[in-house]
């Protein structure tokens, strides 16, 4: 089992329902399907199954949730990671898109839409919606690098530099090369992260 990093991000979902079972999971979401006006505990459901691993059931669950309640920004987000994770770019950015479509200023949306983008070559939009998760989750590194691959893609290395500073000086690790393998945790794919490393060689000993 793989946990994402957006887990993080994205614990705001799971409420106290974390010591709960799968089978209590399910009941409480099938409870709740009985009148979707509320359906938080099927989110719930969706997440803790993509964390074990059991991605389609996650992803029929989400897709049910965002069925329901189409305005369920958090069914989206859990929904969209899944997509990144299992490399569907495609629905990625189609669920992502989405999800921005409820709340524009969502962090993660922007974040995950640009990663998709960019593995689909769409690399003037991906350094957009990086650009706005930086904006929005200054503190945070991913989103930089997410804009410094990007940039670097569309032959702007010194934005590529810059990008990459920016998440240095929240997180020395990166710095080193190995530790940007850790960027897998934070659903970058592994192409993605030897572009990051790319950049990192270009700074030499100036960094």
């Amino acid at each position: 089992m793989k946990a994402s990093a957006i887990f993080l991000l994205l614990c705001f979902c799971l409420e106290p329902a974390s010591g709960q079972t799968l089978a209590v999971r399910e009941h409480n979401c099938n409870l709740q399907l009985r009148n979707p006006k509320r359906l938080s505990a099927c989110v719930n459901l969706g997440w803790y199954l993509h964390l074990h691993g059991q991605n389609q059931r996650a992803i029929d669950t989400l897709t049910q949730v965002t069925r329901l309640a189409p305005k369920d920004e958090k069914a989206f987000n859990a929904l969209g990671v899944i997509y990144l994770f299992t490399a569907d770019y495609p629905k990625a950015v189609a669920v992502n898109r989405a999800a921005l479509q409820i709340q524009p200023n969502n962090e993660i949306a922007h974040y995950n839409l640009s990663l998709a983008l960019w593995e689909l070559g769409q690399f003037a939009e991906a350094q957009i919606h990086a650009q706005d998760a930086a904006r929005l989750e200054p503190t945070n590194p991913h989103p930089w690098i997410a804009l410094s691959i990007a940039e670097f893609r569309l032959g702007h290395l010194s934005a590529a530099q810059s990008a990459y500073r920016q998440a240095f000086k929240l997180k020395q690790r990166y710095q080193k090369s190995a530790y940007l393998e850790k960027l897998r945790s934070a659903d970058f794919s592994p192409r993605q992260i030897a572009v990051a490393q790319t950049i990192l060689k270009t700074f030499g000993p100036n960094l």
